[in-house]
């Protein structure tokens, strides 16, 4: 009998059972599921007698379409092996898809609970869609079916809107990606009333990057309205449940976004007939207990008092009219007797407004010529300001001085030390006198004028 090392035993093991177990199908209840940071997915698999380890490599990890989950009951595909370490048996799965149900249909189920559970379906949240709105967008492929169908239903019930289609790809690897950024800027921009999400008919796979998680919370963030047309009548996605609206079909949901002018106009002028209604049936009420009222007794005598009423106030207004007659010739008569002396000082009169006129000329030309000094004095200020700020003398207030060299009779302002001689006198001019100095040293560069640190200062 052949001894064997552990290590080798192993090894042999693992010989025969990948030359007998190819590939293995087990079926059975997930349990201890454990994703590594690594992306692998550690979990094993029971039924009611036994169970083994599992394991799933994050290259295959990746490709699953739903969320592995305790409790779920699986077909996990791959190959026996023993692990050498522990010494345990175990299968590496390749692929793994839910018992009895599709791994898409599972993982539309999970997300469609999940989200549920975050309320991202609830009423309370979707947004109203506007009656008729001006601008809409709408996120398809530009190529498809459902475009050319919904330009079509638009055009035909309400022509004029403006409306931009938004091309994404809706089939394949990338699509969700493409939906979900294309509501995300739309969203951003914020330049249209209604999106429209559409896409024709097809196999759950062809439409399931509307059952992504990308494209669901991108709908449910989305600022604008948004109605969701994807597939036939009996196709349902993710998006239908998060999206503000849904219709069975992109030609249905260019029915929904717009109602056919010929509707609206016939609402119009059923409306405009019920209020006409409304207002004879008023009318009609009205005239009746009007016409009621005026045929009591007590009203059919308003009429007579009120011509009695009339005729008195006749005479009074001709008594009053004949009074104020009276008094109007007695005035005038007055007024002219009052007004005839006067006719001879018509000269004096026009003397005096004269005089009256030079006067308000001459107090004119006295505020003007005020104003005039005040102005011109304030300009003369401004400038003895200015021409103080930039004088030299000004500069010397400050503690500057300026140093001059005499040289064939003229004095020249020393800009550089480099051009005085050591022994050289020159004239220093303060603000107040001058100073004749001799130059005892000279330097270049730009010396600091205060003191040192520690230095007293006077």
């Amino acid at each position: 009998m052949r001894i064997y090392k552990v290590s080798e035993l192993i090894q042999d093991v693992n010989v025969s059972l990948w030359s007998r177990f190819q590939e293995v199908a087990v079926e059975g209840e997930v349990t201890n599921c454990i994703r590594a940071s690594s992306g692998h997915v550690y979990f094993s698999i029971k039924d009611p007698r036994s169970q083994m380890k599992v394991v799933l490599f994050s290259l295959y990890a990746k490709t699953l379409k739903f969320r592995l989950e305790n409790g779920l009951k699986v077909i996990a595909r791959g190959k026996l092996n023993v692990y050498e370490a522990r010494g345990e048996l175990q299968l590496n799965a390749v692929a793994l898809e839910p018992a009895g149900l599709g791994a898409l249909q599972l993982a539309f189920e999970q997300l469609k609970k999940r989200l549920h559970d975050e309320g991202l379906f609830d009423a309370a949240r979707k947004k109203a869609i506007p009656m008729i709105p001006q601008r809409i967008a709408i996120v398809t492929s530009p190529t498809g079916a459902a475009i050319r169908d919904i330009l079509h239903v638009l055009g035909r019930r309400f022509a004029g809107l403006q409306i931009q289609v938004y091309p994404v790809r809706v089939q394949g690897q990338f699509a969700a990606r493409e939906i979900a950024a294309a509501l995300h800027n739309l969203s951003r921009w914020n330049m249209h009333d209604v999106i429209l999400i559409c896409r024709g008919g097809g196999s759950l796979e062809d439409l399931w990057p509307f059952n992504e998680e990308v494209v669901a919370r991108a709908v449910a963030v989305c600022q604008i309205p948004t109605i969701s047309g994807v597939g036939h009548e009996v196709d349902y996605s993710i998006c239908d449940f998060v999206a503000d609206l849904r219709a069975p079909t992109p030609s249905a949901a260019a029915e929904i976004v717009v109602r056919a002018k010929s509707e609206i106009c016939s609402q119009v002028n059923h409306d405009v007939l019920r209020i006409r209604q409304i207002m004879e049936t008023s009318l009609r009420r009205y005239r009746n207990e009007l016409r009621h009222l005026a045929s009591s007794d007590g009203l059919g005598r308003v009429p007579r008092r009120i011509e009695g009423v009339r005729g008195r106030l006749e005479q009074r207004r001709m008594g009053l009219f004949r009074l104020l007659d009276r008094q109007t010739r007695v005035m005038r008569q007055r007024l002219t007797t009052a007004t005839e002396p006067l006719k001879n000082f018509r000269s004096r009169l026009a003397l005096v407004d004269r005089v009256a006129s030079v006067s308000h000329l001459d107090r004119r030309a006295a505020r003007a010529m005020t104003t005039h000094v005040y102005n011109r004095r304030e300009k003369l200020r401004s400038m003895m300001s200015t021409l103080e700020a930039v004088s030299p003398l000004s500069v010397l207030s400050r503690g500057y001085a300026i140093a001059f060299a005499r040289r064939g009779g003229r004095r020249r302002p020393i800009l550089d030390s480099m051009v005085v001689n050591i022994g050289e006198s020159i004239e220093v001019q303060l603000k107040k006198g001058r100073l004749l100095c001799t130059v005892d040293e000279r330097t270049m560069g730009l010396e600091s004028l205060w003191p040192e640190a520690g230095e007293k200062k006077d």
